[in-house]
């Protein structure tokens, strides 16, 4: 009787658990800072958009990108020469770590086809950019 009675009890604290813990997290729509452009080409030689030829470069900032570099991690070894920027990669997704500038992330849609490309609206990942003079920060 005493073991029915514990292993009810067991059973019923772990359902109370299970439930407080998905009560934790919740889906929520989150509003996010960032930059795009448009462009037809390769990036570094981009040429106006045209049907057929239509890309979309995304540069993502502030808590959004700091939420995914932290999704994304590890830390990519040796990525930059200044060990204090710090370089998440995967795929076609790129989030950086400046000290001085916070996190940002850089991708991209191929519009014509619907693929992720890489993308970048940004400075080169391992360089400071003019992040806290467009409101990066």
């Amino acid at each position: 009787m005493l073991r029915r009675m514990l292993a009810l009890f067991a059973v019923t604290v772990s359902m109370l658990l299970a439930q407080h813990a998905s009560a934790v997290w919740q889906y929520v729509h989150k509003d996010f800072s960032g930059r795009y452009a448009m462009y037809g080409g390769y990036p570094g030689e981009t040429t106006p958009p045209v049907a057929g030829d239509t890309k979309a470069a995304f540069t993502l900032t502030g808590t959004a990108a700091r939420d995914m570099f932290n999704a994304i991690g590890p830390d990519l070894k040796d990525a930059c020469p200044d060990s204090s920027v710090r370089v998440r990669n995967r795929e076609t997704l790129s989030c950086p770590y400046h000290p001085a500038d916070g996190y940002y992330c850089d991708f991209g849609f191929d519009l014509s086809t619907g693929l992720s490309i890489a993308g970048s609206t940004s400075a080169a990942i391992c360089t400071a950019s003019t992040a806290s003079k467009d409101g990066r920060k």
